[in-house]
């Protein structure tokens, strides 16, 4: 899942992850690459509400990703260099190991991930 507005959901459904906007939108904890999580409520913390006819909306991308070999990390990082050398494919940042919270996968090709749906959603919030 990446968590994003309906605007760029749509952008990048049509043009694809582009790594030069990493971090654009939200810090880099693991390195500047295009961030995925494997729990839809992670992604939704990234979610942000458009604009127009997407006001009061938010967006999430499903995608397929090919993982490959994953450099699994605890900590905080650039981890760029690991994958961008050959030595792993992707980054695993183990939120949940280390502070009980969700894993998110970091990709640094973008040729390793691919949109497949876009979801637009209105939050709901218990009064």
């Amino acid at each position: 899942f990446h968590g994003t507005t309906p605007e760029a959901a749509h952008n990048i459904a049509r043009n694809l992850f582009r790594i030069d906007m990493a971090g654009s939108s939200r810090g880099c904890m693991f390195g500047p690459g295009i961030y995925l999580a494997e729990n839809a409520s992670k992604s939704d913390e990234y979610a942000k509400e458009g604009q127009g006819a997407y006001m009061g909306l938010a967006a999430m991308l499903i995608c397929r990703a090919a993982t490959g070999r994953v450099l699994r990390v605890e900590s905080s990082g650039d981890f760029s260099g690991s994958v961008t050398s050959g030595e792993y494919d992707s980054v695993c940042g183990d939120r949940l190991a280390a502070a009980g919270t969700f894993r998110e996968m970091v990709f640094f090709h973008e040729e390793a991930l691919y949109p497949e749906f876009i979801v637009i959603y209105a939050r709901v919030y218990d009064s």
